[in-house]
């Protein structure tokens, strides 16, 4: 039996270091309060905001049904899949979380 709980424990071992490995950040806010207008326009625009994926993210209302569903927060904080082609840098993804936990304000 103790070979066994051995086994699994290592399994686990591999498999925890497998997925912190990953590539992906994680998110922390730091106490920051970024509007949009101050701080996470800039990082859409560049990012997002572009003809060939979310043209409709060029104003906050363009993106406000994706922050209300969930789905900007999923797709960009927890799966990380989004901008598409490119990632966004810690500093970034820490802005946008606190931008998202403070209930993603406009101004």
């Amino acid at each position: 039996m103790k070979s066994k709980t051995l086994y699994f424990a290592i399994t686990l071992v591999v498999i925890a270091s497998c997925k912190k490995d990953s590539g992906k950040l994680t998110p922390s806010c730091d106490g920051a309060h970024p509007t949009y207008q101050s701080q996470i326009k800039s990082i859409i625009d560049s990012r997002c905001a572009t003809s060939n994926c979310h043209p409709n993210y060029n104003t906050y209302e363009g993106l406000l049904p994706a922050l209300q569903g969930g789905d900007f927060r999923r797709e960009v904080l927890v799966n990380q899949t989004m901008p598409q082609g490119s990632s966004l840098t810690q500093d970034q993804i820490n802005k946008i979380q606190c931008w998202v936990n403070d209930g993603f304000p406009e101004n």
